[in-house]
């Protein structure tokens, strides 16, 4: 017997389109959970290669500091100038070690550690350099002083220096006067030819040939400043020819005058007691007299006494 199958609702779903509907939600479901996954690990992808860009950014920075930092530092170190040969011995030696820290902040560029290490050197370096810019200060401050000190020294020692050479000068010259104030003079100075005749009496002569001895004739004057005592007058003949006349002939008969030194034809010993006193001297020649005019110049304690002439014929 036929049953009619029962009728649905008119609202109703089928259950192989119910089972349609849950399979699609399932798989979108699914693919929505793929989306979050790929979107979270494309997320992730992008930070961590953020971070890596900021570390290659972070470690390209800090080297290129690094190098500037020690550019910059080998620049002060250069500017650094003392004349003392040890600290510049020394100064000379960081900037060696500033161009080794260089090329191996060159050399581990990609090394942090290393880079770290050596940034750590560099801030010693500049710690290191503040105290020879105090010292090298310290130093050129002193010797501006010593050297203001030492020519003000200087300009004292050329001072006493002028002023010794003008005292020595001074008393060069007081002594000179001193010295030629207490020279003996000799006044009315005479000198004239004599022969002896038969009563070996003095003739007075100017016959060359006659002529045997010169006769002179002189005071010595008063001088209250010079030395008294023995002392010896020296008589220098100059002839007509330019020679000098001499007593014995050869050396024996030199002395000195005025820094000069000649022949002596008389001399004559006398003790002076500074009172004037009058004396006569004869001069010879042992070859004879020939015409023509003599001088005869009178020396007594290196200095002339004065002079007088001649003239036989």
């Amino acid at each position: 017997m036929y049953t009619p199958s029962p009728e649905l609702p008119e609202n109703t779903v089928p259950p192989e389109k119910n089972r349609e509907n849950r399979l699609l939600i399932i798989v979108i479901f699914i693919l929505a959970l793929l989306l979050l996954l790929l979107g979270w690990q494309f997320w992730k992808q992008k930070q961590n290669t953020m971070v890596i860009e900021e570390a290659v950014v972070a470690k390209t920075d800090s080297v290129g500091s690094l190098t500037t930092d020690l550019i910059n530092l080998q620049a002060q170190y250069a500017s650094l100038k003392t004349s003392d040969q040890s600290i510049q011995q020394e100064l000379n030696s960081k900037k060696d070690t500033i161009t080794l820290l260089m090329q191996q902040a060159e050399k581990y560029k990609n090394d942090p550690y290393i880079i770290a290490k050596l940034k750590k050197e560099t801030e010693t370096l500049r710690d290191i350099m503040k105290g020879y810019v105090v010292t090298i200060d310290s130093l050129n401050t002193l010797n501006h002083v010593l050297t203001n000190e030492r020519n003000v020294a200087v300009e004292s020692l050329k001072v006493e220096k002028s002023n010794s050479v003008k005292l020595n000068k001074e008393k060069s010259q007081l002594q000179n006067l001193v010295q030629t104030g207490s020279l003996l003079g000799a006044t009315n100075i005479k000198a004239e030819g004599i022969h002896f005749n038969f009563l070996k009496k003095e003739v007075v002569t100017d016959r060359a040939k006659k002529v045997e001895k010169i006769k002179i004739g002189f005071t010595v004057t008063a001088n209250r400043i010079a030395k008294s005592g023995n002392k010896n007058i020296y008589f220098r003949v100059i002839t007509p020819d330019g020679k000098e006349l001499s007593k014995t002939g050869d050396d024996a008969s030199e002395f000195s005058f005025e820094g000069s030194k000649g022949y002596y034809d008389a001399l004559q010993n006398f003790d002076y007691t500074n009172q004037d006193v009058s004396m006569v001297v004869y001069c010879s020649s042992q070859t004879g007299f020939i015409p023509g005019n003599y001088i005869i110049k009178l020396y007594c304690d290196g200095g002339e006494m004065g002079e007088t002439t001649v003239v036989l014929k």
